[in-house]
């Protein structure tokens, strides 16, 4: 006999690296049918919070919780990018308005409130609180292209102060951007 896990098990340890959000696909794919997610949405264990996009009711509340329900709609390879990874990393001003995410392909659908970019996703599985992020050096490049360089440099000094850059990581993304610390 072999075992099978429950359910609730499965729904668990998917939403559990993820801040308890989970993909419906995900959800299916190990074995949870989408008859058992409408039963334990309509009984509370369980919110659909957005097409394809559930959260456990009773996990802890994130501070980015809309962050990872974004991406988890956007798809399986999306990741959180420009200046919304630099709020996630606690670098910069603020929160910006709409949420960022970047895709190595295009999504069809749109949503309020979120920036689509289509680009690379590096494979390195960076995440950081549950959300699926770009690497802080991926995200500096990014956002070079629209910031004035004096706050390019800062967010490259910031970034190595707070050990999230490398000493040859930051040589290297000045070297790029031709960018000098002051």
């Amino acid at each position: 006999m072999t075992f099978m896990p429950s359910s609730r098990r499965v729904i668990f340890e998917l939403a559990e690296p993820q801040a308890g959000w989970f993909r419906t696909s995900d959800a299916v794919a190990s074995g949870v049918s989408r008859q058992q997610l409408a039963r334990y949405a309509a009984s509370g264990v369980l919110t659909r919070s957005a097409h394809g996009v559930y959260r456990l009711t009773d996990f802890p509340a994130q501070p980015f919780g809309d962050v990872i329900e974004a991406c988890l709609w956007a798809g399986p390879d999306a990741v959180v990018s420009h200046t919304t990874a630099l709020a996630i990393y606690g670098l910069g001003d603020a929160m910006p308005a709409s949420i960022h995410i970047t895709v190595p392909h295009r999504v069809r659908k749109q949503r309020p409130g979120l920036i689509v970019h289509v680009a690379d996703v590096a494979p390195d599985g960076a995440s950081r609180d549950g959300v699926p992020i770009m690497t802080i050096a991926r995200t500096i490049l990014d956002v070079a292209i629209e910031m004035p360089i004096t706050v390019v440099s800062a967010l490259i000094d910031e970034a190595e102060e707070r050990c999230l850059l490398q000493q040859r990581q930051s040589r290297s993304l000045r070297k790029s951007l031709a960018v000098h610390s002051d």
